[in-house]
């Protein structure tokens, strides 16, 4: 990540159309469709007869009063209140019913982003901070909802409000009616590029928020090392950045939005003046009752009242479809490659293969080139050699977690590429580097939220692992919940918790990529017993580091450079004088010693 002090984000425009958008959230949607078609009738209701009520005063002003009917005038003001409340009560189950339409809809998009970022490739996250993720699957998707709740409701309420205002204004004085509508182009004109201008606008806000909360997450996670290397003030730095450029683009869409306000308020104050100068004065020469001219004084209020709705909304809209475009770049995204699935279990048979592979992370530097290596049901490899040299990147395409840019893996006949990634993986244990603890109990992170393995099964794999009575010194044992990445436990205690969790499954294959971790000799003891445990009767692949898990090995083979340099039992490569017996000497002689 690159830091400067006056940061700017990556320019990026808008993409599609509001049409496009709505389109496709509408599916998420769509299964609460009864409450919205109930919410839409209250809709019109309310539309309609939130009309009413300045046709009832003027029928109260032009015919009750002028005729001294006080029961006439009764009637119209019961009328009225019966309507008011009638508004009150449709107004509160509209809105409500939206709401939950809103919150299921955004639930589901909010679930469906989840569960699509969860089979998206390693690949992904390369280049995809957790930070930014985070802010596309919960404020997103909270700020999408907005279309199909409050905005949906007030842009169809004010364009209805508008329409039926502007039918009963001109059949009560075309002439008067005609006066008013000119002001209207003016603001459609600005609406229109209200709408070009301030979207672009709203997309760099919303990727301003998705480093923000990247760089809360990156900081909190590294406070230890931020406050050791005296760091606090840089990360600041960083922050206070990110908030004045967040400030720049939120000031820019509110002027823009103010703008338009403003002229809302202009028109308003406009078509006030026109309509008690011009109107008065026919109502004054008696061209129209002064109930015609009460009805327009009121309308004009209420016109531009669902044009300053219409604003606002217009506002959020935008908002809300910049946040759209941000879920649907992360949905757009080509999931991991299912493969072809196959009903029975995988079992390996005779031996994984892999046939002159060559990888490269970015497409273009190539860390693993021509590379062949050959695995047998039982053997026990050991892949040892310099950090960079591509041990890892071969584990990586064992578990699919990446596809080679040319060759293939078998496994017996089977070739990886085509199979399903699930039926791969549950007949592999993998053991990462880092080992990865999950909010929740000890018992449920050893299973793995499995509940049809039993308690028994994860402690006979706890004792194997010897991990068991470092678990029962907790007064709560296997139901201790663990704190945050499992701090309660030592970085020893955690390889063999990881340890643990494979032996549960009792995989077939195991891939280990060996933490490096230093630990006390207790603990290394232990972790070599629960090491050997592990592997008794598995085929196994390990990215080695320490001399005894070497000599665990049946063979060794030297990743360097992205090739495979020598291969041999550990004896043989010691006497060959090559690149492992000088990698021996130099880390391992110490360790052996």
């Amino acid at each position: 990540m690159h830091w400067h002090g006056d940061l700017e984000l990556e320019e990026t425009k808008p993409t599609g159309k509001a049409g496009t958008y709505v389109r496709r959230l509408w599916p998420f949607f769509r299964p609460y469709l009864s409450r919205v078609i109930a919410a839409g009738a209250l809709l019109l209701l309310t539309a309609g007869l939130g009309l009413a009520g300045p046709v009832l005063l003027k029928r109260a002003i032009d015919v009750d009063i002028g005729r001294n009917d006080l029961r006439g005038l009764t009637v119209t003001s019961l009328i009225y209140l019966g309507i008011q409340l009638v508004l009150l009560v449709a107004g509160y189950f509209q809105q409500v019913w939206l709401a939950l339409v809103g919150e299921r809809g955004a639930a589901d998009l909010k679930q469906a982003l989840f569960r699509h970022v969860l089979d998206l490739p390693m690949s992904f996250f390369d280049k995809t901070p957790a930070g930014k993720l985070i802010s596309r699957v919960e404020s997103d998707t909270e700020a999408v909802k907005m279309l199909f709740t409050r905005t949906s409701v007030v842009l169809l309420q004010s364009g209805l409000m508008l329409l039926g205002m502007s039918i009963i204004m001109g059949v009560a004085s075309l002439r008067l009616f005609l006066l008013v509508l000119v002001l209207l182009p003016p603001f459609v004109v600005a609406f229109w590029v209200f709408q070009k201008k301030v979207r672009p606008v709203y997309i760099q806000v919303r990727r301003t928020v998705a480093e923000t909360n990247n760089v809360v997450s990156e900081a909190l996670k590294g406070l230890p090392v931020i406050q050791v290397f005296c760091q606090q003030r840089r990360f600041a730095q960083r922050m206070d950045d990110l908030n004045r450029l967040k400030y720049k683009h939120e000031l820019k869409a509110t002027i823009l939005w103010h703008a338009v306000w403003m002229l809302v308020d202009f028109g308003e104050v406009l078509g006030m003046g026109l309509v008690l100068g011009v109107g008065g004065a026919w109502a004054l020469k008696g061209q129209i009752t002064i109930g015609t001219l009460f009805l327009f004084v009121s309308y004009i209020t209420r016109l531009f009242g669902p044009l300053r709705a219409i604003s606002d909304q217009i506002n959020v809209m935008q908002r809300a479809f910049a946040s759209a475009e941000r879920t649907f770049q992360v949905l757009d995204q080509t999931p991991e490659p299912a493969g072809m699935p196959v009903n029975e279990p995988f079992r390996l048979k005779q031996a994984i293969a892999c046939e002159n592979l060559n990888f490269a992370y970015d497409g273009e530097n190539f860390v693993l080139k021509d590379v062949s290596l050959v695995v047998r049901k039982g053997e026990k490899v050991a892949l040892v050699g310099e950090t960079g040299g591509g041990k890892t990147s071969v584990v990586n395409l064992l578990m699919k977690f990446y596809q080679a840019q040319s060759g293939n893996i078998r496994c017996d006949s089977e070739d990886l590429s085509t199979m399903d990634k699930h039926r791969l993986r549950s007949a592999v244990g993998f053991v990462p580097q880092e080992v990865v603890m999950f909010p929740g109990s000890l018992l449920d992170n050893l299973r793995l939220f499995d509940d049809s393995i039993s308690r028994e099964q994860v402690v006979e794999a706890a004792r194997r692992a010897r991990i068991h009575e470092a678990i029962t010194r907790f007064p709560q044992g296997y139901d201790t919940v663990l704190t945050e990445g499992g701090a309660n436990f030592s970085l020893g205690e955690r390889q063999l918790l990881a340890f643990a969790r494979a032996l549960v499954r009792d995989p077939e294959i195991l891939i280990l990529d060996e933490a490096t971790s230093s630990v006390d000799p207790h603990t290394e003891h232990l972790i070599q017993e629960g090491l050997e445990e592990l592997l008794k009767g598995r085929t196994a692949i390990i990215v080695a580091h320490r001399l005894a898990t070497i000599r665990m090995a049946d063979r060794v083979l030297v990743v360097h450079k992205g090739h495979i340099a020598e291969q041999g039992t550990h004896d043989e490569l010691l006497a060959h004088e090559g690149i492992y017996s000088r990698l021996y000497r130099l880390q391992y002689v110490g360790e052996a010693a």
